[in-house]
């Protein structure tokens, strides 16, 4: 695949020297190109490596060419000086050869590594920008769910001007996190067995999640009472109350009494698809678990079971620690996913920068066609620099447990208590 690049070396050394460049942006994967690809252009800049992940964004700009014979001032030149005698500089010693010629060979080893980097975490960066134009589109996807190939798009550099951090960024935000439980080939609606709340505040560095049972009893605005859950199959049936993702958006927000920003939706060939990417996920298992009737991804069950201690999950073992809930119930399974949340940060802020950007740009890849979200891509982008290492232990978890059951052939719907929505969501509000 090509990627147009300008070839204007002038536009390119006013880019670098101006330093205003955001790491990440295109703007910056197109400079880093260029770079690598041009030797005139890091003699000019004065840089000894053609990678932007190192000296190029800390490079001093260079001095200005000097000016034409046409436009330059005459300057009367001092009178020239009688050389002086230099004392004979003494021969290096092998010693100091051999030290130079070690330290040469180490350089020129160090530029080679840092040119392959570079070229990577372009081409992890592009692909980043491409796939989160997909994933964060105007619409949602129909509720038929055909299945689509996306279409390729190669942005140039007039087209994609440089990301700066959007206005108002460095605010909290809601995230409204909905999971679906749409196996593989169904092109029914879906319920959204998982409903999350996060609050992300970039300032204090700090993310509280939220999260609902799938049997909490709400008011859907436009059809009544029923599941949290059902919110999103309601919209996709009934199109008039606006669609299954901003269906569910309004319920929750009409729940919690607070606007809700942003929702992401993904099914479950998204989520598997994430940790595997990502080699497996770290979670710590506190109790043993077992079930003997596991609903399987293919209408049938099998037994899982869990044993304490810190696991690497893979993908469907993840998926399936998010999901079950016999042993136990929908308040503990709530709670199991956001575990498997916080494995998903861990594993993100592990390894260098250029592995962390490509494993960023495999999971954008891996996400095409099972994910969507309303949240702009130049948010996306700026949220993720600004929380790109925020530590796990500024997480605080809430999960709405203040019920009463239902009766008669409803005795699983559960029921909020007076005042207790107001209460946790003050709570959350305050972390």
């Amino acid at each position: 695949m090509a990627i147009t690049m300008p070839k204007d070396c002038r536009y390119i050394r006013k880019i670098v020297r101006a330093n205003s460049m955001l790491p990440g942006s295109i703007e910056h994967l197109v400079v880093q190109t260029h770079i690598t690809q041009c030797a005139e252009c890091r003699r000019i800049l004065n840089m000894p490596s053609p990678t932007l992940l190192g000296e190029l964004l800390s490079t001093s700009p260079a001095p200005p060419p000097p000016q034409s014979p046409k436009n330059k001032q005459v300057q009367s030149r001092p009178a020239p000086q009688p050389a002086k005698s230099k004392p004979a500089q003494p021969s290096p010693s092998r010693g100091m050869v051999w030290a130079q010629s070690f330290l040469i060979c180490l350089a020129t080893i160090l530029i080679s590594y840092l040119v392959v980097m570079g070229a990577r975490s372009g081409w992890a960066t592009f692909r980043i920008f491409r796939n989160l134009t997909q994933i964060s589109a105007t619409t949602a996807p129909t509720a038929t769910f055909a299945a689509t190939t996306p279409t390729t798009v190669v942005p140039t550099v007039t087209a994609v001007p440089a990301i700066v951090l959007p206005a108002g960024s460095d605010q909290p935000i809601t995230v409204l996190v909905l999971g679906s439980d749409r196996r593989p080939n169904e092109k029914t609606p879906s319920r959204t067995d998982c409903v999350m709340l996060l609050r992300i505040n970039p300032q204090t560095q700090h993310v509280s999640f939220l999260s609902f049972p799938r049997d909490l009893i709400v008011s859907i605005p436009g059809y009544g009472a029923a599941r949290i859950n059902s919110a999103h199959v309601y919209g996709d049936i009934y199109p008039a109350l606006g669609g299954g993702e901003k269906l569910a958006t309004k319920t929750v927000g009409q729940l919690i009494g607070v606007p809700i920003d942003y929702t992401v939706y993904t099914d479950f060939a998204g989520f598997i698809s994430i940790i595997d990417t990502l080699g497996g996920v770290p979670v710590n298992i506190t109790k043993e678990l077992y079930d003997g009737q596991f609903p399987t991804m293919d209408y049938k069950y099998r037994e899982v079971s869990f044993h304490v201690g810190t696991s690497t999950m893979d993908g469907i073992t993840a998926l399936t620690y998010s999901r079950i809930r016999h042993p136990d119930n929908d308040f503990e399974r709530t709670k199991r996913q956001q575990q498997v949340i916080t494995g998903i940060a861990k594993r993100l802020q592990t390894g260098n920068f250029v592995e962390t950007i490509e494993a960023t740009a495999n999971i954008t890849d891996a996400l095409i066609g099972h994910a969507h979200t309303d949240m702009p891509r130049d948010l996306i982008i700026a949220m993720a620099w600004q929380m790109r290492a925020i530590p796990t232990n500024n997480f605080t978890y809430n999960t709405f447990s203040d019920i009463y059951y239902g009766t008669g052939e409803d005795r699983y719907a559960m029921y909020p208590t007076g005042g207790a929505i107001k209460r946790i969501v003050t709570r959350w509000l305050g972390q």
